[in-house]
């Protein structure tokens, strides 16, 4: 019964959120992106920090799974608590996961990137598998890979879940204020991130090798 219960509240949520999604898509994305397009360009110096980020999204990911991979033998061969292995094969493998999901559905949805949109103005487009150049803003490559990982945060250290809620704001603050994304690429990229960890996480735990 509890597991039906869970997964009523998991479904009735992300409908929730889907049905954001679109009303942020109508109502809200241009609105926002306009607004904080017009307050960096009026500040001289946030405005060239801001052009400059580079995208190391990639190298972040490749790094970042080779490091919990090692992590996760090196705590199996301590034998130790089963805990911290569990986390660290849950996060290696949501990780990579969540990066190239966020690839196929940039490509599959193909929406003009909001940099792109304010430069040459005009509606907001998906170009369904025939995506233009700058046109994978939709959902936020950024939220899809950090939300993946810190969902197995919150699954397996309970006690870090208001950092995690912070961390995942400030990155959404961050890609709001630099232009990278609209409201709704961010919302997307939230939701492709716990589902990527959840739906994982399902299937380690149903199928879970015996530990060393």
């Amino acid at each position: 019964m509890q597991k039906v219960s869970n997964r009523t509240v998991l479904a009735s949520s992300f409908f929730l959120a889907a049905l954001a999604i679109v009303s942020c898509i109508r109502f809200v994305d241009t609105g926002v992106a306009l607004g904080i397009w017009a307050f960096t360009s009026s500040q001289p110096v946030l405005k060239s920090h801001f052009e400059n980020i580079p995208d190391t999204l990639s190298k972040i990911v490749a790094i970042g799974t080779v490091l919990m991979w090692l992590a996760y033998y090196l705590v199996v061969h301590t034998k130790g608590s089963h805990k911290p292995a569990h986390f660290f094969q849950l996060a290696a493998t949501a990780v990579p996961v969540a990066f190239l999901l966020k690839t196929f559905m940039q490509f599959a949805f193909g929406r003009t990137t909001t940099r792109l949109w304010l430069k040459i103005g005009g509606p907001l487009e998906f170009n369904w598998f025939k995506p233009l150049q700058d046109s994978g803003g939709f959902p936020s490559g950024h939220m899809v890979v950090f939300t993946a990982f810190f969902t197995a945060t919150w699954l397996y250290y309970p006690r870090s879940r208001p950092l995690v809620v912070a961390a995942l704001s400030g990155l959404a603050l961050a890609l709001l204020l630099t232009s990278y994304h609209f409201v709704s690429d961010i919302l997307a990229g939230i939701c492709c991130g716990i589902l990527t960890t959840l739906g994982i996480h399902h299937l380690f735990s149903k199928n879970r090798l015996p530990d060393p």
